[in-house]
């Protein structure tokens, strides 16, 4: 048995019979609480947010790397989200093998990853009012970086490794255009098609879904043939950064990388996405891989697993940098250099545009 379930109800620790339990040998549970962790006032509750379909989909790939490294007869994870008292279960990790070692190993392992690389944000609150968003714990990341040190022999590095990645895109086109007189960037022409219309032809190819971030001139991207997406009202003008999160929501369960590129860079590498994909999904991969020339880093150009996206959520709703730049550095993202200076020209203003015009 293999499932993963996200619920707002309390979680039930009652355990069915079934025929897999008689062939295991051991058998491991986990059970995670909302503990009083009282700092100058009791802690009331925590409140648990997650974007529907993107975590149980990464969830599912931690329960695949269990299942890779460890022979295995049953591997569950029950998590709650919403606001969840002190004293009350947040999550339920269950793991049985034939051997206690593979059932023990895989639970911890499973748990290792779910504090790190699991898209929840954390918010506790306290009796007296107080409220904060909960940082990951160097702890917790130490924790998980331990298991690629200890990597079993012949263990593959991602559950998707032996099988083509399901990639997700979005083309940034929602800004203002006010250095290109407040024209819509992406729909300027250039050899006969929109600027936005050379990006997506470069990035289809290579994607399973891909999207347009825009606030004007909706109709003209949506015949472009990509999903259409306007900024949530919610975050005000918040840059390319609201655009994403915006996004988030529209893509489709599953996907293993979301890669984001500007409406105004049309001549982009024909190897970019595969390129980006090999190091975000290397043994030791981070959580973003940033495209870097040798004059620059190009922040606007970046693939990363879909459950970073969710630490926008405390960003974007407290004063912040709310730059791209900003965003990547501070999740520990890492550049991919690429020797093509000109591939990664930006159009971002009319001098530009008409000098490739020429």
């Amino acid at each position: 048995m293999f499932s993963v379930r996200i619920q707002t109800r309390p979680i039930s620790l009652a355990t069915a019979h079934d025929q897999a339990h008689d062939r295991c040998g051991a058998e491991v549970r986990f059970v995670g609480k909302v503990r009083n962790d009282a700092r100058g006032a009791a802690l009331e509750c925590l409140v648990l947010e997650h974007f529907p379909g993107v975590t149980e989909s990464e969830i599912e790939r931690i329960v695949g790397l269990a299942r890779q490294r460890w022979s295995l007869q049953k591997a569950s994870v029950v998590h709650r989200v919403g606001r969840i008292a002190v004293g009350e279960d947040i999550v339920v990790v269950e793991t049985a093998s034939a051997h206690r070692r593979d059932a023990y190993e895989a639970n911890v392992f499973i748990m290792d990853y779910l504090k790190t690389e699991a898209p929840f944000w954390k918010q506790e609150c306290f009796a007296d009012g107080r409220a904060h968003w909960v940082e990951a714990r160097a702890s917790d990341q130490r924790a998980a970086q331990r298991w690629l040190a200890e990597g079993r022999q012949g263990a593959e590095p991602t559950v998707a490794s032996a099988q083509r990645r399901r990639i997700g895109a979005l083309i940034l086109a929602g800004g203002e255009g006010s250095r290109m007189g407040y024209l819509n960037k992406g729909l300027q022409a250039l050899h006969g098609r929109p600027l936005a219309q050379h990006v997506a032809d470069g990035l289809r190819p290579h994607v399973d879904f891909l999207a347009i971030s825009a606030n004007h001139d909706l109709a003209a991207y949506e015949s472009l043939g990509a999903t259409v997406i306007a900024d949530d009202p919610a975050f005000g003008v918040r840059g390319p950064l609201a655009g994403i999160l915006s996004a988030l929501g529209r893509f489709p369960p599953g996907l293993d990388a979301i890669m984001v590129a500007p409406c105004d860079a049309p001549l982009l590498p024909a190897d970019l996405v595969p390129r980006l994909a090999a190091a975000l999904f290397a043994p030791d991969g981070p959580p973003a891989v940033v495209a870097a020339t040798a004059s620059q880093t190009h922040y606007s150009i970046f693939m990363c697993r879909p459950g970073m996206l969710i630490s926008l959520i405390p960003r974007m709703r407290e004063p912040s940098d709310f730059s791209l730049r900003g965003w990547l550095r501070a999740c520990g993202c890492a550049t991919l250099q690429f020797d093509d200076e000109q591939a990664f020209a930006n159009v971002n203003d009319l001098p530009a545009l008409q000098a490739l015009r020429a």
